[in-house]
């Protein structure tokens, strides 16, 4: 069987009867073993309350010609959090709020303490530290979560008035700070204008998710975001707030762009009759579509890091090579011209050319495409 639980007790009483009665009181609870050491002066209580070494503190309500309730709301201040229970000599509503505004735990009536009243008093106390001990950890998670996650988080009121947002919200709407945020977002719930009724006629509903928008920063760039979002309601069903999470899906859209203009591309690449070449910036050919192979008769190996002069007439070799020099470097985005290449066999085609710089999606020079047109009748 286990020993009863060893709890340290200081009282902060100026009345040495005060000690002796509580020390009788404390002796008969079976259920811990109660240590208990006493200080009759305010500054003796001051001083042994910093130490933190005490498990429960029971404080008189007057101390000399010192407040108790000061006592309390000194250590509060302090962040000590212990029980601190205060000893009245009478029932008294002002005091009793004036008490657990300070932060006291309980209160007991000095004439009606008994060891039933003090244990239950004590236990209680206790209990509700270690609940908002729990409590408080946990909002510190939450809030660690809150301030750290890579997705932006808000909350707001019905109206749009902004509660709360996090450091990752400011960075995806291009703020500073979140004060910025009060009335140019909040009031759309982080949705553009266009799309507020929308998203609002499914917030109806309880729960929004993957809703899609775009929101105009104040650099003046425009990023897509998709969204989630839940009305917490009151009992009365009136929503009481509105919280919810943004997160930049700009690169994800415009790959998903990209990628539908590559597959149109590749189509037209592989299927066209126009014969087509991409080429470096430097000038090597980097692929050759099927129409260009069969109207100069190469195999794509024969071609891949060959520079297009090369195939070019002697006559236009300098011209070529200018004309690619032009375009890579973006003095000219398009060149047209009547050039003469050599297929395999040595011969010599006319061909129209349409010479093209092709640009990333954030707009950096990426290779070039070279047209040729009526190359089979040339």
């Amino acid at each position: 069987m286990s020993s009863p639980e060893k709890i340290r007790v200081l009282l902060i009483d100026d009345d040495e009867s005060a000690m002796v009665l509580t020390s009788a009181i404390l002796e008969q609870i079976p259920s811990a073993r109660f240590e208990l050491d006493w200080v009759s002066d305010a500054e003796e209580g001051r001083a042994a309350i910093r130490k933190r070494e005490h498990d429960v503190y029971l404080i008189d309500y007057l101390i000399g010609d010192d407040s108790g309730i000061d006592l309390v709301r000194e250590a509060r201040a302090n962040q000590i959090r212990a029980p601190m229970i205060l000893l009245t000599g009478k029932g008294d509503y002002a005091v009793d709020v004036a008490a657990m505004e300070a932060g006291v735990s309980d209160y007991l009536e000095k004439g009606k303490v008994n060891p039933d009243t003090m244990e239950r008093s004590i236990r209680y106390a206790r209990e509700r530290v270690r609940a908002e001990k729990a409590l408080r950890e946990s909002e510190e998670r939450h809030r660690s979560m809150f301030e750290h996650l890579p997705i932006g988080l808000y909350r707001t009121t019905e109206d749009g008035e902004l509660l709360d947002a996090n450091p990752a919200l400011l960075q995806i709407l291009g703020h500073p700070g979140r004060d910025a945020l009060e009335f140019e977002y909040a009031r759309n719930f982080f949705v553009s204008s266009a799309h507020r009724q929308a998203f609002l006629s499914r917030l109806e509903m309880g729960v929004v998710r993957g809703f899609e928008s775009e929101l105009e920063r104040p650099d003046g760039r425009t990023v897509h975001v998709r969204c989630a979002a839940r009305a917490h309601r009151t009992p009365d069903g009136r929503i009481h707030y509105i919280e919810g999470a943004v997160e930049d899906v700009t690169e994800e859209r415009e790959a998903r762009d990209l990628y539908g203009r590559a597959g149109r591309f590749t189509w037209i690449f592989e299927s066209s009759g126009l014969a087509i070449l991409v080429l470096s910036r430097s000038g090597e050919i980097l692929d050759a579509n099927p129409a260009f192979l069969r109207a100069f008769d190469y195999a794509r190996e024969e071609l891949v890091g060959t520079p297009l002069a090369d195939l070019a007439d002697a006559s236009d070799r300098a011209a070529v090579e200018e004309e690619i020099r032009a375009v890579a470097s973006g003095r000219q985005d398009l060149s047209e011209a009547e050039r003469r290449l050599r297929a395999s066999d040595g011969g010599v085609l006319w061909a129209r050319t349409r010479t093209g710089l092709v640009r990333t999606w954030e707009g950096r020079p990426d290779h070039i495409l070279v047209l040729f047109e009526d190359v089979a009748e040339a």
